[in-house]
C-alpha cells in the first residue's frame, strides 16, 4: 500500500474507537431509561446503540489491516442513516421548554434531573451519527487509496529485458578470449605507420 493508507488506518481506528465507546453510553443511559418510559423514541435508539456495540467490534480489527478494502463501507451507509434518525427521534422530545409542554418530561424522572438525561442522550446520540460520518468519509478515502494504487499501471518493457548478469555481456562472446584492462591507444607498427 502507498503511505496514504498509512496515514488513514490510525485516524480510522480512532474514529470506529471513539463510535463504538459513544454508543456503548447511549446504550446504557437508553437502556436504563426504557426500564422507566415507554415510546419508540427510546427503544429505537436503544435498538441502534446495540446493534453499533455488536456489529463495529469488528471495525476494531479491520481498521488496522493491510489490506482494508472499504469492508465497513455498507455498514456504515446503513448506520449513518440510522443514528441520523435515532438523533431526530430523541431531538423531537423537546419540543417545549417547560414541563407543561411535554418537552423534557419525557425523560425526567425527579425533580433534580430535569433535561439532564435527555440531553446526554441527545448529546451522545450526536456524537455517534458525527463518528459514523466520519468513518464513512474515512473509509471512502481508503477505498479511493486503494483503488488508484491497485490499478497503477505496472512498468514493464518488454523489449527490455531483464538481465541477472553484467549488462553488457553477450552469452558466448568471450569464452576462453583474455581480455586485457583498458590501457589507452596502442600505438600502430611500422608497417601501418608507412603505409600512410
Amino acid at each position: 500500500m502507498t503511505e496514504a493508507s498509512e496515514i488513514i488506518r490510525p485516524f480510522l481506528f480512532a474514529v470506529r474507537l471513539a463510535l463504538w465507546i459513544s454508543a456503548v453510553i447511549v446504550m446504557g443511559l437508553t437502556a436504563w431509561s426504557v426500564t422507566h418510559l415507554k415510546g419508540y423514541r427510546v427503544i429505537f435508539t436503544l435498538v441502534i446503540a446495540v446493534l453499533s456495540v455488536v456489529f463495529y467490534i469488528p471495525s476494531l480489527f479491520t481498521a488496522c489491516m493491510h489490506r482494508n478494502r472499504g469492508y465497513m463501507l455498507p455498514l456504515d451507509i446503513v448506520f449513518y442513516a440510522l443514528w441520523l434518525s435515532a438523533f431526530i427521534f430523541v431531538a423531537q422530545t423537546n419540543y417545549g421548554l417547560n414541563y407543561e409542554d411535554g418537552g423534557c418530561r419525557f425523560y425526567v424522572w425527579s425533580i433534580n434531573s430535569g433535561c439532564g438525561r435527555r440531553n446526554a442522550i441527545e448529546a451522545f446520540t450526536f456524537l455517534s451519527f458525527f463518528w459514523t460520518l466520519c468513518g464513512l468519509c474515512l473509509e471512502i478515502a481508503n477505498v479511493y487509496v486503494h483503488g488508484r494504487t491497485a490499478n497503477a499501471p505496472s512498468v514493464t518493457h518488454p523489449e527490455k529485458p531483464i538481465h541477472d548478469g553484467p549488462v553488457y555481456s553477450t552469452p558466448g562472446a568471450n569464452e576462453g578470449a583474455p581480455t586485457a584492462p583498458n590501457t589507452g591507444p596502442v600505438p600502430a607498427t611500422n608497417q601501418e605507420q608507412n603505409g600512410v
